[in-house]
């Protein structure tokens, strides 16, 4: 079963009904805490208890946490790197979520939780590919907002804002440029988490827009609705991900072989096919032991090497790989 076989049946599993369907149960505390808090706060932030009211807004976002954990989750190692930098960004969320509860005393500070937050959105996200064709498109929110609010902020409040603001918009574009339109290397995961940054991107101008310049009808509903929806696109991304994935498929040099040749002073074509072996072996039982947590298996990516070739020349040209990918379930 080759690489793209695989992932264009991780696409189809990844469809946003799909992703429902499967995680259905690990979902429902989401959408519970979601509708007990429009049930208790249908209109405007409860004044009266505020520790009752922050603990019912975090609670969604507490479920998103524990999601991601559900769905799987690794510590250590490079197979869920993505995944634990989502998680540690809904966890600075939902710290943000909780200082702009006493957004009297605390905004700033909510603010640069958030910030924070969407940095580690965008290094989950990764800077490859670069398209920075895709930056003009990320300055304009940026200029909109600024001619919305400059009259009315104050400076310290000012330089707050708008640098979070460019970090926002910092992270939609690594969101959108991760996103590939060709169908063999299209994935749903990466839209969700496009999608999620747009949502985020609209919360808050929805909550800048009720705060600092004109109220709004129903801006609770309108701005917690958009959040919530927001990071859970942003913390579905995580389903089987294409970064998670890649991982899986991630091409090893094998620099143990490399060098266990290059002591020996052997050309590649002198190795005896079963010492390569037992050396792919002991790189299998390494790998396995890094993704202790999760079912792998590796294939040697065999490929035409001249008889006579150094091994020098064989690297730069066709380097030695390790092709390490979920184990097929077995009924």
């Amino acid at each position: 079963m080759t690489k793209s076989t695989i992932l264009g049946q991780t696409n189809i599993l990844t469809k946003l009904p799909n992703v429902i369907k499967c995680n259905g149960p690990k979902l429902v505390p989401f959408f519970k805490t979601v509708a007990i808090f429009f049930i208790l706060f249908p209109k405007s932030k409860y004044k009266t208890a505020d520790v009752f009211y922050l603990t019912f807004k975090c609670l969604p976002i507490c479920s998103l946490i524990l999601f991601i954990l559900l769905n799987g989750i690794n510590l250590r190692g490079f197979e869920y790197s993505y995944s634990r930098r989502i998680l540690t960004g809904l966890a600075f969320s939902l710290l943000g979520d909780a200082l702009l509860v006493y957004d009297h005393s605390f905004f700033i500070h909510g603010i640069l939780a958030f910030g924070i937050s969407h940095i580690l959105y965008a290094s989950a996200y990764g800077m490859r590919p670069l398209r920075g064709f895709m930056l003009p498109f990320m300055f304009l929110p940026v200029i909109v907002i600024y001619l919305m609010l400059s009259g009315v902020l104050y400076k310290p409040l000012s330089y707050v804002i708008y640098a979070y603001i460019f970090l926002t918009m910092f992270m939609i574009w690594r969101a959108m440029a991760r996103i590939k339109i060709d169908n063999n290397e299209w994935t749903w995961t990466r839209f969700y988490s496009f999608l999620g940054g747009i949502l985020f991107a609209t919360s808050d101008a929805l909550l800048a827009l009720d705060r600092f310049v004109t109220p709004l009808v129903h801006s609770q509903i309108l701005v917690m609705t958009t959040y919530y929806a927001a990071q859970l696109l942003i913390a579905l991304s995580v389903v089987d991900s294409h970064e998670d994935v890649e991982m899986n498929f991630c091409v090893i040099q094998e620099t143990d072989i490399i060098k266990a040749i290059q002591e020996n002073g052997k050309l590649l074509s002198q190795v005896h096919r079963d010492d390569l072996i037992a050396l792919l072996s002991a790189k299998h039982a390494y790998i396995k032991q890094t993704v202790a947590n999760t079912q792998i298996k590796t294939r040697f990516m065999e490929r035409t090497v001249q008889i006579g070739q150094n091994i020098d020349l064989f690297l730069s040209r066709t380097p030695v790989m390790l092709l390490v990918k979920p184990a097929e379930q077995k009924d």
